[in-house]
This record gives C-alpha cells, structure tokens and sequence, in this order.
C-alpha cells in the first residue's frame, strides 16, 4: 500500500513539474528550498519523511505545516495540491486556510476587511478590559472640523466586541467630542472611526476618543507600541482638506 502510495504521488508530480507556477516565497507546505514553488524531489521527499525514511527538521521543515514534529498524510496532499496549483500567496484572492489564513481579498494592504496579513487571529474574551486613548494633533494653526482615523489593534490580543457598527461596537467607543458625528466602523483587526461637526465647529485636539477592548485569553498585556494609529484625511473649519494632522495611541 505504501508503494502505490508513492508511485501515484510520484506519477502526479511527473506529469505536473514542468507546468508549476513559480509564486511569492511564503509559507507553503511542500516547499522544501523556499523557491515559491514545489517540486517533483520536494513531494518525494515529504512521502519519504511520512514513512520515517527521513527527519522532518533537518530535511524540509516546510512539509510539517502544523509543526507536530511528523509529516501527516493532510501535508502530503497539501503539498500535492501546491505541486498542482502553485504556492498560496497572500493577496491571491484565494484563502489558504491550511496556511493559517482567514481572509484574503486580492490585496496585501492594511485598511480593508482584509489585513495585510491576511490574517485575524481569534480571540477569546477574559472577561476584563483594556482602555487606549486615541488622540490627535493637527498642523500648527489649523482647527479641524472632520477627521478619519484608522486604529490598527493587535488581534488576538485584545478586541472590540462585535463587528462593523454593531451595537457593541458603539458601546465601545467612549469620551467622543461632544460636538462631533461618529461614524464606526470595527473591522476585527482595525478601527476606523470618521469624525466631523455637523456645524464646522472645531474639535479640540488632545484625546479624540476612548476605545474599551476586551482582553484576549492567553495574549500577554500589550504595549502602546503595539497599537499604530493613522490619520486618513481631514478638513478644517471650512471644510477643506488639511494635510498633516496626526494621532496616536496612549495607554491610561
């Protein structure tokens, strides 16, 4: 059983190895060299590692995808499956979820549904709570009277509870101007919140608004370094853009 095994994993790859797209070098089950792509001696190599012949680590640590120390036979047709349709990519528009991706919207950029990791790790809630300021500084002389600021927290470290602008997202978002219009938007891994007064007044600088995270179980206290704050645009009092303004994170 064991041979045909091998003659039929090693039939597939003859056919395959010379049509093999050569993708971006990233994780990739079978990858043995780390080239992007996954050859006919790398898919032979797994087998030979799954039947004990050799050691995973010293040989191809790319065919242990869930680093058990053993090669399964899931990482052998993971590997085959490279072999017939190319390395994943982040950004492919495919999610490769045996890679550890949750997402993958064709891009590897911040600011969409997707992060640029393609990634969002879970988490599960401790109970207790985290709080970080967000605050803002425009150019020197200038008031704004709208902002757009996109909060990158880490995920799985701490989160907002709920998605979008549900309900408990809007709970979590306190000490807001009491002159500006909020609209929020949680997308798991960032918060982007557009802020503006309805009557052009200013918003005074300093803190723009206060987010209560959730702890993640597990995750280790995380640092102000650990969250970036960018501001997207922004209009002064009589409503033109501005250029220049910045914000940040503190921690209370």
């Amino acid at each position: 059983m064991q041979r045909i095994f091998i003659r039929f994993v090693e039939g597939v790859a003859f056919l395959l190895v010379f049509a093999l797209a050569t993708a971006a070098a990233g994780l990739c089950t079978g990858d043995c060299n780390t080239d992007g792509a996954v050859a006919i001696d790398e898919l032979l190599l797994g087998v030979n590692i799954a039947l004990g012949n050799a050691p995973v680590l010293t040989t191809c640590a790319a065919m242990d995808a869930n680093q058990s120390g053993s090669v399964e036979i899931t990482e052998v047709i993971a590997a085959v499956n490279h072999a017939l349709d190319g390395c994943p990519v982040c950004g492919d528009g495919r999610v490769d979820f045996d890679q550890g991706e949750t997402c993958d919207d064709g891009n590897t950029v911040d600011g969409d549904a997707c992060p640029a990791s393609c990634r969002i790790r879970s988490c599960t809630a401790t109970g207790t709570h985290l709080l970080a300021d967000v605050q803002f500084s425009p150019p020197a002389g200038v008031d704004l009277a709208g902002i757009t600021v996109f909060v990158r927290y880490p995920d799985g470290v701490v989160r907002i509870p709920g998605m979008a602008n549900d309900a408990s997202v809007q709970g979590s978002i306190m000490n807001l101007p009491d002159n500006g219009f909020p609209t929020l938007n949680d997308l798991d891994y960032a918060l982007r919140v557009v802020l503006f007064t309805p009557d052009s007044s200013p918003i005074a600088p300093a803190r723009l608004f206060t987010i209560q995270f959730d702890t993640c179980t597990g995750a280790a206290l995380p640092q102000a370094s650990d969250f970036l704050c960018s501001v997207e645009s922004a209009a002064d009092t009589n409503n033109d853009p501005v250029a220049g303004a910045a914000c940040s994170v503190s921690l209370p």
